[in-house]
């Protein structure tokens, strides 16, 4: 048996309740539970450090998918997957390795405690094994995806530590996004990028202008205290809910173009992540209105 490629191993390790927990797990992996989960983060946690886990993720999404369309590398068989929702996308590097990795790692090094270590660490395994059980990657693609997450919080790291007009001038900033957008666009293999890349792309170029104007004017701070995190939670959740339905709706009725639409979703998500909702949270009382916000 080929190890890297054959899953017949996987086969009888599946169960009813294992299916349930492997796609909860998938489900990690996600685009709307990753977008969801940052949104939260950024109201409700720590804004600068859900900032920099969005820049992780966005530049990993154009990354893993740019990855998968130079190889064109054919995810197991049809027969033995149980996730309907990859398409016909190929396998290799496995984006959910990529993002477990990255997203929870990160968020591990940032918070530098050691039940989270293992928390963040326990479910980036998880999501890792899920797509091995449901069968859309075979283990090559998981170990290259994990590869690709781990060089690439090297990278970040290591330009973080840099001092680089990239880390103060606006201008900079929203010149390096649109210049990658726009040169990953142009060379991209076989034409056509996900439609998640030109929206990740834009939803980081608002969220960044949107974040450079909170700490000049508004300084935007997490609510303190159990009962107002879990208000704010709650209601930022239900906004996000009904944003995404509302560009749902528009975009069946619009027509755009894909590419224009997937990136004025992008914007539209952005300036609601790092403006709207952080207005309606100070608006009702939910959070402070001057950053005193502690870091964990």
């Amino acid at each position: 048996m080929n190890i890297l490629h054959d899953l017949q191993w996987v086969l009888p390790l599946r169960s009813a309740a294992g299916t349930q927990l492997a796609m909860a797990f998938s489900w990690l992996g996600y685009a709307t539970f990753l977008m969801f989960f940052m949104s939260i983060g950024y109201w409700v946690w720590n804004k600068e450090r859900f900032f920099r886990l969005l820049v992780v993720v966005a530049c990993n999404a154009l990354l893993n998918a740019y990855a998968k369309d130079l190889f064109r590398d054919p995810r197991p068989p049809l027969e033995i997957r149980l996730d309907d929702l990859v398409g016909a996308s190929y396998g290799l590097p496995s984006g959910h390795a990529q993002m477990a990795v990255s997203l929870w790692m990160w968020l591990a090094w940032e918070v530098r405690r050691t039940w989270v270590w293992w928390a963040c660490s326990a479910i980036a395994l998880g999501v890792m094994f899920s797509r091995l059980y449901l069968g859309v990657h075979d283990l090559e693609d998981v170990l290259a995806g994990a590869l690709l997450g781990v060089a690439s919080l090297l990278v970040f790291a290591w330009a973080l530590r840099q001092s680089s007009p990239l880390h103060r001038s606006l201008v900079w900033q929203l010149a390096a996004i649109v210049g990658v957008a726009i040169a990953a666009l142009l060379s991209w293999p076989g034409g056509q990028p996900p439609d998640y890349v030109p929206m990740l792309a834009a939803w980081l170029a608002t969220a960044t202008a949107g974040l450079h104007w909170d700490r000049r004017h508004t300084q935007f701070a997490a609510p303190s205290g159990p009962a107002r995190i879990v208000a704010a939670a709650l209601l930022g959740a239900l906004l996000f809910w009904g944003e995404q339905k509302l560009l749902k709706t528009l975009g069946l009725q619009l027509q755009w173009e894909p590419t224009l639409w997937s990136a004025t979703k992008g914007l539209a998500s952005g300036a609601f992540v790092a403006l709207l909702v952080p207005w309606v949270l100070r608006t009702v009382r939910l959070a402070p209105a001057r950053s005193t916000q502690a870091r964990l």
